[in-house]
């Protein structure tokens, strides 16, 4: 086995070349998302930071150098907001099918969570690089953490509003090919996963920047998610949280799908241990968990559907992260559990594709079987197997 992991180790590493940008970032993949994505250029980067820390330095500079100037409804954009998705050239030769409101060379800010994303992944690295080696972009940091606030005031939590995206995708997180889950929402959506995300980024920032004029606002932000996130997103009768809630003329409503977003909460300190074992038994239950990494959607749900984009499938950015978050929170048993399924994974698949998926069965379908088929070459995916394979997660990224 020794021999087969470095071989695929050094493939992994070959493949680096086909997705790093002139400007040094990571594009999403090849070759089909050869482009700068928020969320994926800045989670593939953290991912691969032990190995290339300078990936992670050229995604925040150039990140910041689209940073939203204004309010434009067509785009998205909004003072202080990091962008979803940058289109170039290759766009268009890899995918003659692209969404018709992506537009040639203009940002494009359909994402809630690139934003929180940008804030940890900045402070992470000024935190082991020293501040000044990015002080370019503290402002940045600045003006991030102020759209966060401001856009999670009116209810709390930090939302979207489903007429942000008129249908253009099934929401503004990382799912948001999963139509099946997302589409019956209205009003403004709080993602769980995002509410992690937001939590974790402020958290940091005070720690850094203690004397800053947001800290007290901040503290009380903290605050409000620690203690309404159970209040809210918290399903007794599954014992188990929701992936979503959407509030809509004063109407909360919870969705009762199980997913595996929840597990995103492991990184931060923002539900207690209690219910944190609570999420682990979850994930690691038959429903969820097979030999190749933790599913989108449980079995057991009524949206499950293994062939299908993001219910049911594996997804190597969402275990990561779930990874990290295992470690984070003490369970480290699990974690190397976790690591042995998604070491299967990496024997099996060889390639770093976008997403796989797992029957019921526990068998991995093959790719051209789903519905949509996965990048070929996907950054986050070289990034999860070359963690798994190195054994670096949480000691290489800091999560």
């Amino acid at each position: 086995m020794e021999k087969e992991l470095e071989e695929i180790r050094s493939s992994l590493l070959n493949e680096l070349n086909k997705i790093q940008s002139v400007d040094g970032y990571p594009y999403a993949g090849y070759p089909r998302f050869m482009e700068l994505f928020g969320r994926d250029s800045l989670i593939s980067s953290l991912q691969l930071s032990y190995l290339y820390p300078d990936f992670l330095k050229h995604s925040l500079e150039v990140l910041s150098k689209y940073q939203g100037n204004s309010y434009n409804i067509a785009t998205g954009e909004e003072p202080g907001k990091i962008l979803h998705e940058l289109s170039n050239s290759n766009t268009y030769i890899s995918n003659p099918d692209k969404e018709s409101w992506v537009v040639l060379n203009k940002p494009i800010f359909f994402s809630v969570d690139s934003t929180p994303l940008f804030i940890i992944s900045a402070i992470l690295f000024m935190k082991k690089h020293s501040e000044m080696y990015l002080s370019s972009i503290i402002k940045s940091i600045e003006k991030a953490v102020i759209w966060l606030l401001n856009k999670s005031e009116s209810t709390g939590f930090l939302t979207y509003n489903t007429m942000e995206i008129h249908n253009k995708l099934a929401s503004m997180g990382w799912m948001d090919g999963s139509w099946d889950l997302y589409s019956k929402l209205s009003g403004d959506i709080a993602l769980i996963e995002v509410q992690a995300y937001t939590y974790e980024a402020l958290r940091l920032f005070n720690e850094i920047f203690p004397f800053s004029k947001l800290h007290k606002i901040i503290d009380d932000k903290l605050s409000y998610l620690r203690n309404n996130i159970n209040k809210f997103f918290w399903i007794d009768s599954i014992k188990y949280y929701s992936p979503a809630i959407s509030i809509s003329n004063g109407t909360i409503n919870a969705l009762k799908n199980i997913t595996s977003g929840p597990g995103h909460l492991l990184i931060t300190d923002i539900i207690d241990s209690h219910k944190k074992k609570m999420v682990v038994e979850t994930l690691f239950g038959k429903n969820m968990m097979t030999s190749y990494g933790i599913r989108t959607v449980a079995t057991n749900d009524n949206i499950f559907n293994p062939f299908k984009y993001q219910t049911g499938s594996i997804w190597p950015n969402d275990n990561w992260i779930i990874m990290e978050g295992l470690k984070r929170s003490g369970f480290s048993i699990e974690a190397e559990k976790l690591r042995v399924n998604l070491l299967n994974a990496v024997i099996s698949l060889k390639e770093p594709l976008e997403y796989y998926s797992v029957d019921i069965n526990n068998n991995i379908i093959p790719y051209k079987d789903l519905y949509i088929s996965p990048c070929e070459i996907q950054a986050w995916t070289i990034g999860m197997f070359l963690n798994v394979i190195d054994n670096k997660f949480h000691e290489g990224s800091e999560l």
